[in-house]
């Protein structure tokens, strides 16, 4: 069992010309952070959690993409630079890098973001990413809203044994799931999973034409998924707009 579906979209490099607008910082003693500042100071803040394939594909773009409309935008490397390409087994892999490495980062990445007199969070992650936003929401990490295109929450119990409903149940922010096709049936629309955060005010948003992956290393040459692209980023900043103040 991996987090990614057998037929989503593979590893991808990040786009060939495109020159990141960020800058990469370390906090802490190691964590690399990836940081895009918008051209005005901030208010508020998007962290932005990545695949198990790292850093790469479009995440340093998305991460601009949200700092042109005024957020910080904040991405760390909670793998020091390790990812599952190649590994035989992810849920193994996964499992190495608990909530106990990934709490002290996000606690790192909100010191910094206090330092800059920024308390207002918000989450969007990819794949690994939405486990990442769900165990620190549960954990009573006080994000303003939460985003997962494509998300794999279901580590929770594939990696770790723990229940994904308890762990659900327990995130009180507003909540947005953007899964496609292929993602597990319990995050699409009144999925036993997508209910809970529905039933709090979130939603769930199935994108039928895409496969687990396109939002960010789907092959945007595709018409057809560079649309579904775009959409998923419409419906993240206008989610993200609603919740973020």
């Amino acid at each position: 069992m991996s987090c990614c579906p057998p037929d989503a979209h593979p590893y991808a490099q990040p786009p060939e010309g495109y020159s990141p607008r960020g800058v990469e910082k370390t906090l802490g003693s190691d964590l690399k952070v990836y940081v895009s500042s918008p051209p005005s100071s901030p208010t508020a803040a998007i962290l932005v959690l990545p695949e198990v394939f790292g850093w790469s594909g479009r995440l340093k773009g998305i991460c601009d993409s949200f700092a042109s409309y005024g957020y910080l935008a904040i991405m760390p490397d909670c793998h020091r630079g390790d990812t599952a390409l190649g590994k035989p087994d992810i849920p193994k892999w996964v499992a190495e890098v608990d909530y106990d490495v990934v709490g002290k980062d996000l606690e790192d990445i909100r010191s910094y973001l206090s330092s800059l007199e920024i308390t207002s969070i918000s989450s969007i992650g990819f794949c690994w990413g939405a486990w990442a936003w769900a165990k620190a929401a549960s954990s009573n990490f006080n994000f303003k809203c939460c985003i997962g295109p494509h998300p794999s929450i279901k580590l929770e119990h594939f990696a770790f044994n723990r229940s994904i409903v308890e762990m659900c149940e327990k995130i009180t922010c507003p909540v947005l799931l953007i899964p496609g096709s292929n993602d597990q049936d319990e995050v699409k629309p009144g999925g036993e999973f997508a209910a809970i955060f529905e039933a709090k005010g979130g939603k769930s948003v199935l994108f039928e034409d895409q496969l687990h992956g396109w939002m960010s290393r789907g092959d945007v040459n595709d018409p057809e998924i560079k649309a579904g692209v775009e959409k998923g980023m419409e419906l993240a900043l206008e989610f993200l707009k609603e919740h973020s103040t």
